[in-house]
């Protein structure tokens, strides 16, 4: 059997002892990971039990609307910031960037607004409410 190895005099010695400690940092990304983590899972089987009835297919289109909307958010968030400083560029003055993108942003949400209340104005007719129903009967 081999001697154990030795450290050389002089090296010091490193405290093998568990410190019970955490700092600040560590202390806030346990609770932001507990918080995410919970939280995915919490909603993953509400939505499980809500959707139950269409099968584990619902719930991974769920998640996939989940990514869609994550990645436009982003292809916003940096078309925004291409128009902002495109604007800069152009005038000069960053205020126009930043007044053209706040502007651009408040239409876009206005439009979609408009078009969610034109669909939910569709879905709350009896004729769409019947549909609906007789598509839950056949899947039943």
């Amino acid at each position: 059997m081999a001697a154990p190895a030795r450290a050389p005099v002089g090296t010091p010695k490193i405290p093998t002892e568990f410190i019970r400690g955490i700092g600040p940092l560590a202390a806030i990304s346990l609770v932001v990971g507990s918080m995410v983590g919970s939280g995915i899972f919490i909603v993953s089987a509400d939505i499980g039990r809500q959707v139950s009835d269409w099968g584990p297919g619902a719930l991974l289109l769920v998640w996939l609307s989940f990514l869609l909307v994550f990645l436009g958010v982003g292809a916003w968030l940096a078309t925004s910031a291409a128009i902002a400083v495109g604007v800069y560029l152009l005038s000069g003055n960053l205020f126009y960037g930043i007044g053209s993108v706040a502007l651009a942003n408040v239409v876009g949400v206005v439009a979609v607004l408009r078009a969610m209340r034109a669909c939910w104005r569709d879905l709350a007719l009896p004729r769409t409410r019947r549909a609906i129903s007789r598509f839950g009967e056949a899947r039943a």
